[in-house]
């Protein structure tokens, strides 16, 4: 993003971290109020049944979605390690589609 360009590379790593971080949960935590919709939806109850289990699978999914995000950092450094073994560069974030790729790429 451009308004990404102007700050230090301590800032922009500290920006995408927490808006990657707000992303997953958002995500996360509709994901989890709509799965709690689509069960009422199926069963032939009111959505609205139960509004307490809304937040509590909003919540459930945010957790869900933070989880990922660092499951996948993981998986990234263990890739990596497997990689030096190997003699092989390291995998790199690149921010784009293809989120991972050689340095030389």
């Amino acid at each position: 993003p451009p308004a990404l360009k102007c700050r230090s590379a301590q800032q922009r790593a500290f920006l995408t971290n927490a808006t990657l971080g707000l992303t997953a949960a958002l995500i996360g935590g509709f994901s989890g109020t709509g799965i709690h919709m689509l069960t009422n939806a199926m069963r032939k109850v009111p959505l609205s049944r139960a509004p307490w289990n809304h937040v509590g699978y909003f919540i459930v999914g945010a957790w869900a979605g933070n989880k990922y995000v660092a499951l996948e950092k993981k998986l990234l450094m263990d890739v990596n390690e497997i990689r030096a073994d190997k003699g092989m560069p390291p995998l790199v974030g690149s921010g784009y589609w293809v989120k991972y790729s050689t340095p030389s790429e």
